[in-house]
């Protein structure tokens, strides 16, 4: 078992391994795969990266396939959305330790791709950079879960490239496709910068932003972690469940919180 309960570190050379079997099993000599559903590169170098003895991929467990299992429990791959992962996970946390993947792209190139000839049209630099609180929404779905040390979650820090294809039909669902009539097809991870790792409630620490007042309510906390006050109220209400902060009224309608001594 090359996986380990608990991996504390990023192993480049892992990655790159990771990285050379998905691009070993591609037919297109450019090593990207346009024209496949985004997700599923992305999904297939994290598993290998985090672990690469692929007989312990995709194995049955109960109704369900886990992405792995090993001597430290299951591993969850989850790219998108984890709303249709919380009846999975019921399942499984009654068996076992789970882990659950996410990644966070921090740096991202835009590719453009013409559908039709293949030719790459431009390449930019996307001002979009991931962080743990534009993944705030994700982590909120499973809040009831979280911090109890059963269910881990590693969201692995990358950079990546992603393919947008245009000027052919697609019936890709308008939401998919771009204010330019682009639609990604494909996000290719290219390094790990860092993990985030996610476990016994204390980890969940990591939310308090840098310059957090001493009292603070949604728009201090927005402010101070460069977030929306959407996201900043779910990204406090994770601090309150974990009782690394707590409530000390209200200004008008504004709920007002400090953290609990010793939390920061």
């Amino acid at each position: 078992m090359i996986i380990t309960d608990s991996i504390n570190h990023i192993d480049k050379a892992r990655f790159s391994y990771a990285l050379g079997i998905y691009k070993s099993t591609d037919n297109d000599s450019t090593g990207n795969r346009i024209g496949t559903l985004g997700e599923k590169t992305m999904h297939s170098v994290l598993k290998w990266y985090y672990e690469p003895d692929g007989s312990r991929h995709e194995v049955n467990v109960g109704d369900y396939i886990a992405d792995i299992v090993g001597e430290g429990g299951i591993i969850e791959i989850q790219t998108r959305n984890f709303s249709h992962l919380r009846r999975k996970l019921n399942v499984m946390l009654g068996l076992c330790r789970v882990t659950v993947v996410h990644p966070i792209i921090v740096n991202k190139r835009i590719i453009s791709v013409d559908g039709t000839s293949g030719e790459v049209i431009s390449v930019r630099n996307s001002p979009k950079h991931g962080s743990v609180y534009t993944e705030i929404r994700e982590l909120y779905t499973l809040r009831d879960m979280l911090g109890s040390g059963s269910l881990t979650l590693r969201l692995p820090l990358l950079t990546a490239d992603e393919f947008r294809t245009f000027g052919i039909a697609t019936k890709r669902r308008k939401k998919q496709r771009t204010r330019r009539g682009e639609y990604v097809s494909d996000i290719i991870p290219t390094d790990i910068i860092d993990e985030i790792t996610l476990s016994e409630s204390s980890d969940y620490s990591i939310l308090i932003p840098d310059g957090l007042p001493e009292r603070f309510g949604a728009k201090e906390f927005a402010s101070a972690a460069g977030t929306d006050p959407a996201c900043a109220r779910m990204a406090i209400n994770l601090l309150v469940r974990m009782r690394i902060a707590e409530s000390v009224g209200k200004i008008g309608n504004r709920g007002i919180y400090t953290l609990v001594r010793g939390a920061d």
